[in-house]
């Protein structure tokens, strides 16, 4: 088997568990409820999102890692009691998931990623 064949199967189990870890951070998202900050289903959300970055930082896919580093960070603030869970949160929240979404799909079908997109996601 060729070092490419590998990392090509590398990438598709990458591709696989990011996916099931957007599908985690979207149930998740859509299970809070505003005022109530759930501090397991929000740590949940949270492993699921330091997943992607950590596995996107692995690869080399810098723009997915950057982006959900940037997630993991107002979800980090809802941890800490920083910052109070509400409607408009949960809302930015699920256009940021369904960004990396997007950004999955475009890496894994070898696609260019839409930084439009990304960093209208970001505004």
């Amino acid at each position: 088997m060729s070092i490419d064949m590998d990392m090509k199967e590398i990438h598709d189990i990458f591709f696989e568990e990011s996916e099931e870890g957007i599908d985690v951070m979207e149930s998740g998202l859509l299970g809070l409820e505003p005022g109530n900050a759930d501090p397991e289903l929000i740590n949940t959300i949270f492993r699921a999102a330091h997943s992607i970055k950590g596995g996107a930082a692995t690869f080399g896919f810098t723009a997915i890692s950057e982006f959900t580093h940037g997630v993991e960070t107002l979800l980090d603030q809802l941890r800490s009691n920083q910052r109070a869970v509400s409607e408009d949160l949960i809302e930015v929240l699920l256009g940021a998931v369904d960004c990396v979404r997007g950004m999955l799909a475009a890496l894994k079908d070898d696609a260019e990623l839409d930084l439009n997109s990304v960093t209208e996601c970001q505004e």
